[in-house]
This record gives structure tokens, sequence and C-alpha cells, in this order.
């Protein structure tokens, strides 16, 4: 069943209070060994999220969406 989603596209948000290190390697360890592919670095915030997390965050989303297109 996990074969039928090697190649498929992902990305990463991660928030933590102050570290966000561990969270980012253990998706990235599980993709891996699933044979996703990466739609560009994980976007990794710590602490408050301002007005510039939240337009990167909505161009992270854009980004997925435009690759689901594409497929």
């Amino acid at each position: 069943m996990l074969e039928a989603t090697v190649g498929r596209p992902y990305a990463l948000y991660v928030h933590g209070g102050s570290d966000t290190t561990g969270a980012v390697r253990s998706v990235e360890t599980i993709a891996t060994g699933l044979k996703w592919k990466r739609l560009r670095e994980p976007l990794s915030i710590v602490g408050e999220a301002d007005a510039a997390v939240r337009e990167a965050c909505w161009e992270l989303g854009a980004t997925v969406a435009a690759s689901l297109m594409l497929t």
C-alpha cells in the first residue's frame, strides 16, 4: 500500500515554541523512507507568527496547490 505513494510531493510547516529541529528531522526521515518528493525547504517557525510568517505559509500553500495542479 505504501508503494502507491512513492514520488508524491510534500511540503512541511512546523511551528514550535523554542525549537523545531527534531520535528523537521523526523518528518524528513519518514518522507525520505517513503521516497516522497520535497517541493521546497521546510518552513520552520519558532515563536509567534507575524505577518511575514503568514505570508510564508501562504506561499507554501500556493506552491503545493500549483504542484498538484500540474500532476
